[in-house]
C-alpha cells in the first residue's frame, strides 16, 4: 500500500506529516525523509509486511520459551 503525505512543517530534526487533509498526522525524524525534502512537499510512503523479521522474532521467542520450560 502506498500513500501520499504532505510535509506540513520541519522543526529542528522533526518533520510533521499530514495525510488526508488532516485526518492523520505523524511526527517523524527528518532523517527518514528523502534528501532535500522541505515544507510544502508531498512524499509517498509504502507499507509492507516484513515477514522475515516477524519470523526471526517468533523463532527467538520460541527459543526463549523453550529455555524457560527447562
Amino acid at each position: 500500500m502506498e500513500i501520499s503525505l504532505f510535509v506540513d512543517r520541519i522543526l529542528d530534526e522533526t518533520a510533521t506529516l499530514v495525510y488526508g487533509g488532516g485526518e492523520f498526522t505523524a511526527d517523524v525524524p527528518r532523517r527518514f525523509l528523502p534528501r532535500g525534502t522541505k515544507e510544502g512537499d508531498y512524499i509517498r510512503a509504502s507499507f509492507v509486511l516484513d515477514e522475515d523479521k516477524k519470523n526471526r522474532a517468533k523463532d527467538e521467542i520460541d527459543s526463549l520459551m523453550d529455555e524457560l520450560e527447562k
